[in-house]
């Protein structure tokens, strides 16, 4: 997939670090929105782009107690 908002920085970088700590992180029908969680905890649609990645950053943080700064 190599369209104009996907951004493979993100999904090498963020996605990748996720799953490797036992996050579900699907691919949602509409191309670059991801669906990030645990299994018994919440999911949340985020974009994959830069602009995303401090409030997912702070939702990681509020909800599971996941620093995705160490990684």
């Amino acid at each position: 997939m190599t369209g104009k908002h996907f951004n493979r920085k993100f999904v090498n970088e963020i996605i990748g670090t996720l799953k490797k700590n036992g996050f579900e992180c699907t691919h949602s029908k509409n191309g670059n929105r991801y669906i990030i969680g645990k299994k018994g905890g919440v999911f949340k649609k985020w974009d994959s782009g830069v602009s995303c990645k401090h409030p997912l950053r702070r939702w990681l943080k509020s909800e599971y107690d996941f620093d995705l700064t160490e990684y």
